[in-house]
């Protein structure tokens, strides 16, 4: 199954685009990942990873979030042009007003 689900935060300014006669938002999130390494030392790796949205979701993360917001997102992991994008079939606000879709 083909489902990940992120807590992370928007980290560049979003810009919602015209796309197949719908709304597309493509932008990043940092994701944070805590690890233990050997000697038991806990480590943070931080990602930044691609995620797009389309029709109402888009319009909705776009109206109501901005860069430094945080989103838990349950997506599906897409090829595109030979590079990986999580596109955002649910969504939740962490800093704002709580919104879903």
């Amino acid at each position: 199954m083909n489902i990940c689900t992120f807590v992370g935060k928007i980290v560049e300014d979003l810009e919602l685009q015209d796309e197949q006669n719908t709304k597309v938002l493509r932008f990043k999130m940092m994701v944070e990942q805590m690890r233990v390494i050997r000697g038991g030392r806990r480590i943070s790796d931080k990602n930044i990873l691609p995620f797009e949205a389309w029709d109402s979701g888009a319009t909705t993360i776009f109206e109501n979030c901005s860069s430094g917001d945080e989103l838990v997102v349950k997506t599906m992991a897409r090829s595109n042009n030979g590079r990986t994008v999580f596109r955002i079939n649910e969504f939740k606000t962490v800093t704002k007003k709580d919104q879903t879709a």
